[in-house]
């Protein structure tokens, strides 16, 4: 990756698969590994196992990383927007372990001013990705053919032969049974 606008390379992080690493250490039959003694007599041998073991290691870890940015900066919040977060979290554990009516009502204020908040701040990045999308962005073909779709079309209510609504579970697979005889 290319360094940011800021002129420093963009933060990278190695991802380390660990079940196959242990999947692939589990094989016994490895060149490297089969040069090592079975009985070790000299500090030679030790040396020249352990490097042998210590290499097959490091290669085996190094196959199965793989090499990820650090951190994506599209879903970041703003600093009021964390602030907000912060506040909230403190009263709602408060909440739960002290639950009172005062307790809980502040909670839910809190929660609706979070809620309200972050609701901005994606109407923000919606606008600010509607200002900045062109026709060679693949964003804006998603969006067109979401646009496009009409959605899911709701299912109707079932109603029994009276006209009434089906609404208990036993009712509605009675309805369903008599619909498929007919």
């Amino acid at each position: 990756m290319g360094p940011r606008a800021g002129g420093l390379p963009k933060p990278m992080i190695i991802i380390t698969d660990w079940k196959r690493v242990s999947t692939t250490l589990k094989e016994i039959d490895i060149p490297a590994l089969n040069n090592i003694p079975d009985v070790i007599q000299m500090t030679d041998e030790i040396d020249t196992s352990i490097g042998a073991l210590t290499n097959h290691i490091q290669k085996v870890v190094k196959s199965c990383s793989r090499e990820a940015p650090a951190a994506v900066d599209r879903r970041k919040l703003p600093a009021d927007a964390l602030d907000l977060l912060r506040a909230k979290n403190a009263p709602l554990r408060h909440a739960y372990a002290d639950s009172t009516r005062e307790n809980r009502s502040k909670t839910r204020a809190l929660q609706r001013r979070v809620r309200a908040c972050i609701l901005e701040v994606r109407n923000e990045e919606w606008s600010n990705l509607m200002k900045d999308i062109t026709p060679s962005h693949q964003a804006f073909w998603k969006l067109t053919k979401t646009l496009k779709s009409e959605g899911y079309l709701p299912i109707p209510p079932l109603k029994k032969s009276d006209s009434s609504l089906v609404l208990d579970d036993s009712e509605k697979a009675k309805c369903l049974a008599n619909s498929l005889e007919l």
